[in-house]
């Protein structure tokens, strides 16, 4: 038994006297025990910091295993410690603490049981109950079987009940016993298919036959692949440059999403609101760099055949960096048919005769007008 104090004790059958004592650093939380007491055992004991630690005859050894979660299930299988941690994943370990391998499950694991058949045959294997109402059946980490329970699991034991051997008694979570027995032919031998490579890597490939050409075009890229990869770099890098000419002129002509004016960064944006014929172009203007920008003025260009505009220019005295200026400009749309055009937004400054920035906004098509009478 384990106790709150961190000491794991062995008790006489009657319950009445201390046999064997041993203090752990922690309280432990799981336990699985194997072998007899008097011939030679071992206690494996999952404690409630995360750590899995081994008591032999002659005290607890010095090989203690860290997990990465808090362990919520403990099983010894052979020579294997498996354990179920609250992050949904299972890891094996070996009895000096090498990790084995690990099991990810799509659901938290409620309780892990040990399944063994001693009487009628010689077989192991694992048992995780899932919060989800599923049990399943595996041997080391291949997927035997999985059982379904209607509610969610809250604890489960095997064991022999009657008559039968192999039986698995599972509560739900309503207070339910469930009940289930292993058939007499169960195999517990994993199916080959499901082992090794799969069978499409047998399966060979339709591959072309090497033409003359191809082997010429191998043989240069042997001889000249100094020279070839000299002249890759070198285009690369010309695309570079060109890229970023291309970026700075378009800032420079104000055409591109943000412009930098006398140390100030700008940002504009903008949205187009309504069906028509009545549209709202709603405009964001934002300073991003850390100085104030003012006197700038917001100017909107557009199609007098198709639009009317109430106002095109609106002044912006103080910009402050971090702040949003929202302008909302009242578009409509005067022709019949319902045509559609481009609308450019321009940002201009005092201080140059080019626009700071612009920005095009494509207008959907509008709505039939409606005749007065």
């Amino acid at each position: 038994m384990g106790c709150e104090n961190g000491t794991v004790l062995v008790l006489d059958p009657a319950g009445s006297s201390v046999l064997k004592r041993w203090e752990l650093p922690a309280a432990p939380s799981h336990m699985a025990i194997t072998g007899t007491k008097d011939v030679e055992f071992r206690i494996v004991v999952a404690t409630r910091d995360g750590s899995i630690h081994t008591i032999k005859e002659t005290g607890p050894s010095g090989h203690i295993i860290e997990l990465e979660s808090m362990p919520c299930g403990l099983v010894r299988l052979d020579k294997a410690i498996v354990v179920g941690c609250m992050s949904n994943i299972i890891h094996a370990y070996s009895l000096r603490g090498k990790k084995l391998y690990s099991i990810y499950l799509p659901a938290p694991i409620v309780n892990m049981e040990l399944l063994e058949l001693k009487k009628t045959r010689a077989a192991k294997a694992m048992m995780v109950a899932m919060a989800t109402g599923e049990v399943r059946l595996y041997a080391e980490k291949t997927l035997l079987a999985t059982l379904r329970i209607e509610e969610p699991v809250t604890a489960c034991r095997f064991g022999s009940y009657g008559r039968e051997e192999g039986c698995l008694a599972v509560i739900g979570q309503s207070g339910a016993l469930t009940i289930k027995i292993l058939q007499r032919t169960t195999k517990f031998e994993a199916s080959n298919a499901n082992i090794g490579p799969p069978p499409e890597q047998d399966v060979p490939l339709s591959i072309p036959k090497k033409t003359k050409l191809y082997v010429e075009q191998t043989q240069r890229e042997r001889e000249q692949a100094t020279e070839m990869h000299r002249i890759f770099q070198r285009d690369l890098c010309k695309l570079r440059l060109a890229t970023a000419r291309a970026y700075v002129k378009m800032i420079t002509d104000g055409q591109g999403p943000l412009s930098y004016s006398s140390g100030a960064a700008l940002r504009l944006t903008a949205q187009v609101q309504g069906l028509g014929p009545r549209f709202k172009i709603k405009l964001s203007l934002q300073n991003t760099g850390s100085k104030h920008v003012s006197d700038l003025n917001v100017a909107v260009n557009y199609n007098a055949l198709l639009y009317r505009l109430k106002q095109s220019v609106f002044q912006v005295p103080v910009l402050i960096p971090g702040v949003n200026y929202r302008i909302d400009a009242e578009l409509e749309c005067i022709d019949e048919n319902g045509a559609c055009d481009v609308v450019r937004v321009f940002v201009c400054s005092l201080e140059s005769r080019v626009p700071v920035l612009s920005a095009l906004v494509n207008m959907p098509a509008s709505e039939l007008l409606l005749n007065a009478q």
